[in-house]
């Protein structure tokens, strides 16, 4: 992966055992080396790759990984499905563990899990308002998990998207009522020309002053 060019023959270790679903602990115990250095290996590995966090790591590294199977001719789909499981099954524990060293703190809709975190528990709320950030980081978790499921099988992208929906279509209510739209604009997705690019310029719009819209 020429992403991995850049780094230290420590670094890459370090890099392996997190792709690996390790903990700090666990890959310094595997190294021989102390939790302060990990933290100080993977503060070098993010800056390199101009990442953020341990998962945009894994997404990043993931999608290289994927994008150089495919390059090969013998490798079919079966190969780029293995390692779509694979991308899948390391976001899962980012997210385990996003939610256990973090189960104390109330979640912030303006981060990537935080979002997901609100948007899953109010997977039924039409009501209230949701921010830009709240809105475009779920979308962006939709559409990733819509597209992985999609690699895996069309049934499965199938089930996926339905169970999606309704969070999906609540926090879009919520970010129209932020805006000072009435929850009844969803209604234009259903236009056969133009009605979710309508909507996507309506939910990029930014928060606006205005009294409560009541429906």
């Amino acid at each position: 992966m020429t992403h991995l060019q850049a780094l230290s023959a420590r670094e890459k270790e370090v890099v392996d055992l997190l792709l690996k679903g390790k903990s700090n602990k666990l890959i310094a115990s595997a190294l021989g080396i102390s939790d302060r250095t990990v933290e100080f290996h993977l503060k070098n590995v993010f800056h390199k790759l101009q990442v953020a966090s341990r998962t945009e790591l894994i997404l990043k590294l993931g999608t290289s990984t994927v994008a150089g199977r495919e390059e090969m001719p013998d490798n079919g789909d079966s190969l780029r499905a293995i390692s779509l499981k694979e991308a899948v099954s390391r976001i899962g524990k980012e997210l385990r563990m996003e939610n256990l060293f973090g189960a104390q703190e109330e979640a912030n809709p303006a981060t990537f899990f935080g979002a997901i975190r609100v948007c899953l528990t109010k997977y039924a709320d039409f009501n209230g308002q949701a921010a830009r950030a709240e809105f475009w980081w779920f979308a962006l978790f939709v559409t990733l998990v819509t597209a992985a499921l999609g690699y895996l099988g069309q049934e499965l992208a199938s089930v996926g998207s339905l169970v999606l929906l309704l969070p999906f279509l609540a926090v879009g209510a919520r970010r129209l009522r932020d805006i000072g739209k009435s929850a009844w604009w969803l209604l234009i997705i259903l236009a056969p020309v133009g009605g979710l690019v309508a909507l996507g310029f309506l939910w990029a719009q930014p928060t606006t002053d205005h009294d409560p819209v009541s429906a």
